[in-house]
């Protein structure tokens, strides 16, 4: 018998053997019927965070994938999400995630939110959200029926897989119900200060802004266009265009630097951003955005 849940945790280079064990622990702690779900710890075979996801997805045999890193846990009662995935079969499932800074908290209590969508692109159409693989369950027939790999040897991996995942989903289930435990940890490679690492970071983030944008044209030059399809990754591709303006700052560019990126955004066709309003957030800062565009791009 197949399990229901393949669980996929990357473990290579300088990942702390000691995290991957409470990792596996929060696991094995479930309660869960033995044969209904597998642990894969994938190695990366010198391809990164992306190439282990890869691996793991080639070897999953589960009708649910999630993926886990090494460093985090998952609370407990992991398996009350279960049959909200056997009542709607969606092809995505996003959950909630807290963050946390040691061993055993425990998330408060609340009614939790499960939301239907008839398709993903209708989700990412009308919300933003966490562009993160071990936030979801996928479908791993969906996966398989797309093509759905993982960009490798980079960062920022994960956030054109999501948006790619979400835009081609049917039935997508929205909750807050908390199951992943983010560990803050100082030698998380997202917390990586190396100079040398924040270029890659910010040039990994540019291609894979490109890689998104490439989707969208693919998308729109298609006889069967799906205007909905569109309509989701256009509002994602403006909102990452801002989050790659924040990370020049916040790697601390210098105006020479951040006017060279920002012009081959303007190149690509990526600014000015849209002047759609899709939230009060975002209403605050295009204006500020396309001036700057406008005066000194």
């Amino acid at each position: 018998m197949s399990p229901f849940i393949s669980i996929v945790i990357p473990f290579y280079g300088t990942a702390d053997p000691v995290l991957l064990q409470r990792c596996l622990y929060s696991i094995r702690q479930q309660g869960m019927e033995e044969g209904s779900y597998e642990i894969i710890v994938a190695d990366d075979n010198g391809k990164g965070l992306g190439g282990a996801r890869n691996q793991g997805i080639r070897q999953a045999t589960g009708t649910y994938l999630m993926f886990v890193d090494a460093d985090d846990y998952l609370f407990q009662n992991l398996s009350y999400c279960f049959s909200y995935l056997l009542k709607y079969t969606p092809d995505i499932c996003s959950f909630q995630m807290c963050e946390v800074n040691r061993a055993g908290v425990i998330p408060r209590s609340f009614n939790y939110k499960w939301e239907v969508y008839g398709s993903g692109a209708e989700y990412m159409s009308k919300n933003n959200f966490m562009g993160t693989a071990w936030r979801h369950f996928f479908s791993r027939s969906f996966l398989n029926i797309h093509g759905l790999v993982f960009a490798e040897s980079c960062f920022h991996e994960d956030e054109d897989f999501v948006a790619k995942a979400y835009c081609l989903a049917s039935t997508t289930l929205i909750t807050d119900y908390p199951v992943y435990a983010y560990f803050r940890s100082s030698s998380s490679i997202i917390h990586e200060r190396a100079l040398q690492v924040r270029l890659k970071r910010l040039n990994d983030f540019q291609g894979m802004i490109s890689r998104v944008r490439n989707l969208l044209c693919s998308l729109e030059s298609d006889e069967k266009i799906i205007p909905m399809q569109v309509k989701a990754l256009r509002r994602r591709l403006n909102f990452l265009t801002i989050d790659y303006i924040r990370q020049m700052r916040r790697n601390k560019c210098g105006v020479r630097e951040i006017n060279h990126r920002m012009s081959i955004l303007k190149a690509e066709g990526l600014l000015p951003l849209s002047d759609e309003w899709y939230s009060w957030k975002y209403g605050l800062v295009y204006p500020v955005v396309n001036a700057y565009t406008r005066l000194f791009i």
